[in-house]
């Protein structure tokens, strides 16, 4: 069985890429375009990982992350955070609102990669 991805990002273009990326990997994408329906979907498809960018409309991602990682519904599925917000500030957020990982863009597919497949072979 395929293993599904929650990807969150509100451009276009990332979706399209990055969707293509994971598809020809063997990833089912499951897609969200902001904060709400990315909680919406995490809870109702139990998704094997979320991918998840920071900057959203209405929910943030960070935001996004703290209530994934709060209910005990969805707390064990992993996280990545996936932005071009790369200061110090928010990749420690990230990790105090339970980030499993944070991968900056503009990316290097193979960096994203590995790092997805790494948490879901750790993953229960």
């Amino acid at each position: 069985m395929k293993k599904r991805i929650l990807l969150t990002d509100d451009e276009p273009n990332i979706v399209l890429v990055v969707t293509k990326r994971l598809e020809i990997q063997g990833y089912e994408v499951l897609i969200a375009r902001d904060g709400e329906e990315a909680l919406k979907k995490a809870r109702e498809l139990k998704p094997d990982l979320v991918l998840l960018d920071i900057m959203l409309p209405g929910v943030d991602g960070l935001n996004v992350c703290r209530i994934l990682k709060a209910d005990e519904a969805t707390r064990n599925i992993p996280v990545v955070l996936f932005s071009a917000r790369a200061q110090t500030w928010d990749k420690e957020a990230g990790r105090e609102f339970g980030a499993n990982a944070y991968v900056e863009k503009p990316f290097q597919p193979e960096e994203l990669l590995a790092t997805i497949e790494k948490l879901l072979k750790s993953s229960p």
